[in-house]
Formats: C-alpha cells, sequence, structure tokens
C-alpha cells in the first residue's frame, strides 16, 4: 500500500472590521465583527489611552486574553490582545467593558481561518513590545509547526500615517492591513500576517511607518497552528510531481 502523504491546510487572514471608538468616554464600547464562518479565529486588539484602567470583553464568553496581555507603555497606553473561535457565522460582537470612563478606547477585529480546530490555535505567542523608535521592532517568536501562521497584532498612538510596512527574518514580507482613525486622540492599527514554511524563530519584526513615528506603539507576535489537511497518497517517485 502507498503510504499517505499528510499535507498541512494554509491558514490566512480572512478580513478586518472597522475601528470601533469611544472618545465620549463610555464604559463598553461593541466591535463589529468583519465576515467569519464556524471555526473562524477571531482576534481582538484594543488600545485605551491610560495606564490603569482594565478592559475585559465578558460578552460573549470565551474570549482568552493571549499571554502577555494587557501591555502597557509607560503611563500613556495600555494594550489588549484576545482571540475566539467562531461557533458560528453569526458570532455575538464583543463589547469590550472598562473599569473607568476617563481615557479613549479603541477596538478593532480580525479573522483568520483555517487553524486548527481540536486544539488551541495559538501555539506561540512572543514578548509583548512597546515603544517609539521608527521602524518599531517587536520580539518575534518561535513558531512551532510548519505553516504557522505568523500575526503581528499592533496599534500605535497616532493617525500620523497612511500605511505600515512589516517585515521580519523568516518571514521575511508579511502582508499589511493599515487602518486609522481622527476620533479622540486618535490612533492606528498595523495588523501583518505570513506564512512559515518550517518550524524556527520568525526573529525581530519589524513595522515601518510610511511618514513618521505614530507618538507611541504596543504590538505583539502570535503564531496560528494549521489545521492538518485531509491525507492523500504519497507521491510513488518522492520528486514532488504526479
Amino acid at each position: 500500500m502507498t503510504p499517505a502523504l499528510a499535507v498541512l491546510a494554509a491558514v490566512a487572514f480572512q478580513a478586518q472590521g472597522a475601528i470601533a471608538t469611544d472618545a465620549s468616554p463610555a464604559i463598553d464600547l461593541t466591535v463589529v465583527l468583519p465576515a467569519h464562518a464556524a471555526n473562524d479565529i477571531l482576534i481582538v486588539m484594543a488600545l485605551c489611552r491610560s495606564n490603569v484602567e482594565t478592559i475585559t470583553i465578558d460578552t460573549p464568553a470565551g474570549y482568552t486574553a493571549v499571554t502577555g496581555s494587557p501591555f502597557t507603555r509607560g503611563t500613556t497606553a495600555r494594550y489588549w490582545v484576545w482571540w475566539t473561535r467562531a461557533a458560528s457565522a453569526a458570532e455575538t460582537n464583543p463589547i469590550l467593558n472598562t473599569d473607568g470612563s476617563t481615557a479613549d478606547l479603541y477596538g478593532i477585529a480580525y479573522t483568520v481561518r483555517g487553524a486548527i480546530t481540536t486544539e488551541t490555535p495559538v501555539e506561540a505567542v512572543g514578548a509583548a513590545t512597546t515603544g517609539t523608535a521608527d521602524p518599531a521592532p517587536v520580539t518575534g517568536v518561535t513558531t512551532l509547526t510548519a505553516a504557522a501562521l505568523v500575526v503581528a497584532a499592533f496599534a500605535g498612538e497616532d493617525n500620523n500615517n497612511a500605511a505600515c510596512t512589516t517585515t521580519g527574518t523568516d518571514p521575511a514580507a508579511y502582508t499589511e492591513h493599515y487602518v486609522e482613525t481622527a476620533i479622540g486622540l486618535d490612533m492606528m492599527y498595523c495588523f501583518s500576517e505570513a506564512n512559515r514554511t518550517t518550524a524556527g524563530a520568525s526573529g525581530t519584526v519589524s513595522v515601518d511607518f510610511d511618514v513618521a513615528n505614530p507618538v507611541g506603539w504596543g504590538g505583539i507576535v502570535l503564531s496560528l497552528k494549521p489545521e492538518p489537511a485531509a491525507s492523500g497518497p504519497a507521491d510513488t517517485f518522492n520528486d514532488g510531481v504526479w
């Protein structure tokens, strides 16, 4: 019998939502989810212009804060990143609950498809990084699985750019999704991702702004494990060509 050839499915970015903003400020902020399907991974990132307020997602239940979240830049800003697995294509929009009401709050959601469904998809998390440098050096992550998706969740405390360029050692080039808002004290998000071909260290991830440093920033890098694809017969000649 010809042995089976296991192939890993690709993990891929699907959609980005709009920035939810609250410059009132008020107590709660609803983040509208972009289009998604069952088993998609939903990633929510929040920025609060305070170093003391606490943000949680109590509704709906099921969101998990990634290791290292929240992370704080001095006395200026605090960042959060959560994830959950969608049970359907009609998930309830998450509500960011804050224990204070003194600072601008921003939130956004992204969807990723193809991550493993039988266990926790977040296989590794890099150390959270904050700073003021341009480019922004964000601590990378060591992926554990071939074809894992390296995701850089990043936010900045200004809207003085129109784009960002994310690079790294391996993977070297990322696909970026930049969005900003002028509401309140204003801010930007740059969510970037790229697949690795083999497991290993990604190296430092560098986020380069097209205009100038956005005053300050915070970011964290995740590795999402792919869902194994259905096995098929191996290539008899072992040359990759049928």
